[in-house]
């Protein structure tokens, strides 16, 4: 007769080493990207990341100041975005955990038509999910979404959705005379307006972030028939006070 005071122990060790086993699968099967996004590590005094469009006006620009923030709660990556007249577009407040980055505050910044003065609108973040540090396969797809109310309309809810889907290795990017290795994500967008009923406007795009240099290139596409498309790519890196210097020119017109 079988005794089971002998056999629970061996299932015991049996599952417990399965288990293992298929936990060592999964994470083998895992790839660490934390390297391709921002290094949080080195922007403590802050950066400007400058975008130059590589479709319709190749004129336009597009500027990113990062800088990191640490505090008792965690470390925090502060992105501020300038339009081509460098004027503030947006800022982004995100937290960078062991997982990846999530969005922590994101205010929007949109003309006041009485003063003419832009106005600070806080936006509410529903899915938070920015970057990925740990990825598998393309199946796996990282959700940001926000709502607001704009300042022409306070009664109406604006709302962005975009899920972000890992690609695996993208192409070369070559900055600054030096190649660097990238990671491709496919973009899925949509923007609604609540007064608008159902309609929404839908998007595809794809980014690249090169490892040590963070987003190096983004392309976007929306509506049926591709009428409005964009495509920006990292042309340069520079200090604030470099920013600072080329608004004052442009102000006097130099």
């Amino acid at each position: 007769m079988l005794n089971l005071n002998h056999i629970y122990p061996i299932c015991l060790i049996l599952l417990t080493t399965l288990g293992i086993s298929l936990l060592a699968a999964c994470s083998e099967n895992r790839r660490d990207i934390s390297d391709y996004y921002f290094p949080v590590e080195n922007l403590s005094k802050g950066l400007v990341h400058a975008y130059a469009s590589e479709e319709g006006d190749t004129t336009e620009r597009r500027y990113w100041f990062y800088r990191t923030f640490v505090r008792d709660s965690g470390v925090f990556l502060v992105g501020t975005q300038y339009d081509r007249h460098f004027e503030i577009n947006q800022i982004v407040r995100e937290k960078i955990g062991e997982s990846g980055s999530v969005a922590r505050e994101v205010f929007l910044y949109e003309p006041d038509t009485a003063s003419g003065k832009l106005i600070a609108v806080p936006t509410e973040i529903e899915s938070p999910d920015l970057f990925p540090f740990s990825v598998r396969d393309s199946l796996g797809v990282f959700l940001y979404k926000l709502q607001y109310r704009p300042v022409s309309d306070t009664n109406a809810t604006v709302y962005l959705i975009r899920n972000r889907r890992y690609l695996g290795d993208g192409p070369e990017f070559t900055f600054d005379g030096k190649k660097y290795p990238t990671v491709r994500f496919a973009l899925h967008e949509a923007v609604g307006h609540s007064k608008e009923g159902a309609a929404e406007i839908e998007g595809h795009g794809e980014e690249w972030y090169a490892k040590g240099l963070g987003l190096v290139y983004f392309r976007k596409t929306f509506g049926q028939e591709g009428q409005i498309r964009f495509a920006f790519r990292l042309a340069e890196t520079f200090p604030m006070a470099e920013l600072e210097h080329r608004a004052e020119e442009a102000e006097h017109g130099h």
